[in-house]
């Protein structure tokens, strides 16, 4: 009853699509420090890397055998996931989605067998805007872009690449070279991929890169090359130090970031909501995203881990 899930320590697994990248960290950071305010706990587990669809299933599986009282889950497998979401439903146990959302049939929501929603970013849209902030940086000469994108499977590699390639087509002085990928994000297939780039094309203007890993391991390839900082301009994804580290250098043109922090905090929030309170969350929190580079990195760091009212402070530059 809600009278007594109000009285004792409420027990959330949340099951990540990866563990290791600083991203998935600060999703963690984000679910911990929003279950100790509502007097929660959370386990948080993902797989080695974002290509280990069956090991992050049986996680799934494992977390629904433990009836804990409520599950977050971040979708690898989006069409696979589903009979396990319908699974966890059966048994009683809400589900709220993170990140990327599974391909739940009908609409998500209370009546949903599948989830009662997802905390997300607007990938495509967050690919739009690197795309433009890619054709600002060449100007009018453009030149020859090469999209990295770290998964072809999953939903939210799809979207941060469609959204940029959609958008970078519209730009008749940009030559975009054929999309290639780096088996989840791994940064040395990144830095292979980008090194070969570079001796195919010595004209090559700009990349994007779809994840933390993929942007990492082409500022490895930068290094490796020798290449004059801001000779050929990276746009990559996330918010790791890193990342960031590059970005203060001059390595990495820019970034965007989501608030991986918030979206753990929001799908904790739901979830303890739900259960403890019969609050039905909304079906779609959109948990933002922004571009930061040099000139702005320090605000983007501050906004990334404040808090008002148990929710991010949206800083959009």
């Amino acid at each position: 009853s809600a009278v007594n899930a109000a009285e004792k320590t409420l027990k959330i697994e949340l099951i990540s699509k990866g563990e290791t990248h600083q991203f998935w960290q600060a999703v963690k950071k984000g679910a911990e420090d929003q279950a100790k305010l509502m007097n929660a706990e959370i386990h948080f587990q993902g797989p080695a890397n974002e290509t280990m669809i069956d090991k992050q299933l049986e996680m799934l599986d494992a977390a629904i055998a433990l009836k804990p009282d409520a599950i977050g889950y971040a979708a690898l497998g989006t069409t696979e996931s589903v009979s396990h979401l319908k699974a966890a439903n059966t048994a009683g146990i809400p589900v709220y989605m993170f990140d990327t959302a599974a391909s739940c049939p009908g609409a998500l929501g209370k009546s949903s067998d599948c989830a009662l929603g997802v905390a997300y970013t607007d990938s495509k849209a967050a690919g739009k805007l690197a795309a433009r902030k890619m054709n600002a940086m060449l100007g009018r000469k453009g030149g020859k872009v090469l999209v990295v994108g770290h998964s072809q499977t999953n939903q939210t590699g799809i979207d941060r690449r469609d959204g940029f390639v959609n958008q970078i087509k519209k730009y008749k002085n940009i030559t975009l070279l054929t999309v290639q990928y780096s088996e989840g994000g791994d940064a040395l297939k990144a830095q292979e991929i980008v090194s070969a780039a570079l001796v195919a094309n010595p004209d090559l203007k700009g990349i994007y890169g779809t994840n933390e890993g993929v942007s990492i391991g082409a500022g490895q390839a930068f290094k490796a090359a020798k290449l004059k900082k801001g000779k050929v301009k990276l746009i990559g994804f996330d918010s790791g130090k890193q990342q960031m580290e590059n970005i203060k250098s001059g390595l990495q043109s820019g970034a965007i970031t989501q608030s991986p922090m918030g979206i753990g905090a929001k799908t904790v929030e739901a979830l303890v909501n739900y259960v403890r309170d019969g609050i039905t969350p909304k079906p779609l929190i959109d948990t933002g995203f922004y571009y930061y580079n040099k000139r702005n990195i320090n605000t983007i760091q501050k906004s990334l881990v404040t808090f008002t009212n148990n929710s991010i402070k949206s800083i959009i530059l």
